[in-house]
């Protein structure tokens, strides 16, 4: 009988059993890993800088109605692609300076800053000429102040968010990032008192200035935080310094060819079809922006641990992301149908005025899941030392975008830089793949 009780036969159930427990309370003791943590907390933040832009966004949209509005996107969309190029990318080298080695960051953000200011005013030159090309309609006063405002101001105020991330300081990074926000917020306000005070001449040079007063003041108060957080820089040196922007350079291409792909479309939208289509379409983009955020936060977080990985090669790096695709495509399609049955809600929202917008964000509702896949992509790419080949990928992508919109925009309107839009994606999603691939296997 003892021998039967401890035969394999008599035991196994007994070890199921105990596994079953072990199990259980494994469960019950499981704590989120730090990827899950840090994304968790960057996406707390992006969430209530999504809320400080969506007030942002309903107190001006309403006081400037469409066209207005239409006026300022497309304006500001040409300082957006513009601001990628103010530091030459030197952000992204002091992430991966400080995620691989944290004792070289006073280097490394004596460096950025040293770039921020050699590329500040050429880029505010060359965003005047062009704004002024592109959007003769818009006022010189809200082209200068919204200038200062994303050119000069919110650079320095969003390089701070960088030196806290690359300590994956991401409680820090997202309060970082939510500054401007709260600083445009308070700028909102302040239109909307002095419009309900007293009649306002022009209520879009108005905003124009208070918008940058805000930035002005965000930065200021994000480089009182570093230095006391994280130290004074430390200058290394003019030979680090060419090192330093020639290794930026590339990442500095691809954010301003990211952000040509995404805003190209606004302000010729603007230029071909009028600043009332520009003002609906870069409405409805608004809404969609917002389903985004959890997305843009697990990049972030992400973002770190791929440098690391990316040490290794790039294979290492694209390995690290892909586990990530899963749970944000599941994301990225329960949002996109949330956000197409929402849509009738705009008017309500925005007034009369905004009754276009409604198909156009049921229309755009599907882009994140499509882009989330080529930014994640991207994003390994760059994040193991192949940053010009991302570089070259999404640049084309926004070239092809361009050439689409001039074609289909006079056809079809806001429709066509819709398709458009959807139809780079898929472009540089193939191209993607193609290049990982042909890094996978060779590595």
């Amino acid at each position: 009988m003892r021998w039967a009780i401890l035969s394999p036969g008599f035991q196994r159930p007994v070890i199921e059993r105990k596994r079953g427990i072990m199990s259980v309370l494994a469960s019950l003791t499981w704590r989120p890993g730090k990827l899950a943590r840090d994304t968790v907390v960057v996406g707390t933040g992006m969430g209530l800088r999504a809320l400080s832009q969506a007030v942002v966004f309903l107190i001006v949209a309403r006081l400037l109605d469409a066209q207005g509005y239409g006026a300022f996107s497309a304006a500001l969309a040409v300082a957006a692609v513009w601001s990628n190029f103010c530091g030459l990318g030197g952000h992204a080298i002091l992430v991966r300076d400080v995620a691989r080695d944290p004792s070289r960051f006073p280097e490394s953000w004596a460096l950025t800053l040293a770039a921020l200011g050699l590329s500040i005013l050429p880029v505010l030159l060359l965003y005047l000429i062009s704004v002024r090309w592109f959007l003769p309609q818009v006022p010189w006063a809200l082209m200068l102040a919204l200038g200062l405002g994303e050119l000069v101001f919110w650079p320095l105020a969003n390089v701070a968010v960088y030196a806290y991330q690359g300590f994956e300081r991401m409680g820090r990074s997202a309060r970082m990032m939510l500054t401007p926000v709260l600083a445009r917020l308070a700028a909102a306000l302040g239109l909307l008192l002095a419009v309900v005070r007293e009649d306002v001449g022009d209520r879009l040079v108005l905003w124009g200035g208070l918008y940058a007063a805000a930035s002005l003041a965000a930065a200021a108060y994000a480089h009182y935080r570093v230095a006391r957080d994280l130290g004074q820089p430390q200058w290394p040196g003019r030979r680090e310094l060419v090192a330093h922007i020639r290794a930026g350079v590339p990442f500095s291409l691809l954010g301003g060819a990211g952000k040509l792909y995404l805003d190209a479309d606004k302000f010729l939208l603007a230029r071909l079809a009028g600043l009332e289509t520009a003002g609906l379409y870069s409405a409805g983009y608004r809404f969609v922006d917002l389903a985004f955020l959890p997305l843009h936060a697990l990049i972030a977080a992400a973002v770190p641990r791929l440098f690391r990985a990316g040490a290794d090669g790039t294979a290492h790096s694209l390995r690290a992301a892909l586990p990530l695709f899963g749970p944000a495509l599941a994301y990225a399609a329960a949002a996109g149908l949330g956000v197409f049955l929402a849509a009738p809600l705009i008017p309500r929202l925005l007034g009369d005025s905004y009754e276009g917008a409604v198909p156009v964000v049921q229309w755009l509702a599907w882009l994140p899941l499509v882009t989330f896949p080529r930014l994640l992509m991207q994003s390994a790419l760059a994040t193991s030392d192949r940053q010009t080949m991302g570089m070259m990928i999404v640049s084309l992508g926004a070239l092809a975008n361009i050439g689409l919109n001039l074609w289909w925009i006079p056809l079809w309107g806001w429709r066509g830089a819709i398709v458009a839009t959807y139809a780079a994606e898929m472009g540089m999603i193939l191209t993607l793949l193609w290049q990982w691939k042909r890094r996978v296997q060779g590595e």
